[in-house]
């Protein structure tokens, strides 16, 4: 882990640019694939509201024609309404989403000055982990050729896993 946070503070500092630019560069193709599949899955769920809008009218009409009875009219509408409530609370979560997303470019800038700040750091504590480490990857034991290995990815705060 240690050694770790000082390669990358290491590649920070030594071509501040270069790294700078290659992590706005991949926050900003996460941004676009994360931010185009939630509008897909908003504008599919707006869709659907659309749809559910559309048979209330007809289901009401059909009431009134007397063709639906009141007590199959209601268990109708009651699922619909619920769908149709669960569908808006999804759309407001991927809106908050997608305005977490676009704070990107800054996400970008705060790493930079929390990663030079930990560049000469020779022991890990408590507060460089939590300040720069958003979660650690373990995955499970595996023996490779008679020796034990085990895979451990490192997600950084503000700009994921490098």
């Amino acid at each position: 882990m240690l050694a770790d946070i000082q390669e990358v503070a290491a590649r920070a500092l030594k071509g501040r640019e270069a790294f700078y630019g290659r992590l706005s560069r991949k926050m900003e193709k996460q941004y676009l694939a994360d931010t185009d599949s939630l509008k897909r899955e908003y504008e599919s769920l707006a869709g659907r509201n659309q749809e559910i809008d559309d048979t209330f009218i007809s289901l009401y009409a059909d009431k009134a024609k007397g063709i639906l009875t009141e007590k199959r009219f209601l268990k109708l509408t009651d699922a619909m309404e619920k769908e149709q409530e669960n569908n808006q609370n999804r759309m407001q979560e991927i809106a908050a989403l997608i305005s977490e997303e676009e704070h990107s470019e800054g996400d970008v800038r705060t790493f930079m000055e929390e990663i030079k700040r930990y560049a000469a750091i020779t022991e890990l504590d408590e507060t460089v982990l939590n300040r720069l480490i958003n979660r650690i990857l373990i995955g499970k034991p595996e023996k490779i050729d008679g020796v034990r290995t085990q895979e451990v990815r490192i997600v950084y705060n503000f700009v994921g896993e490098l």
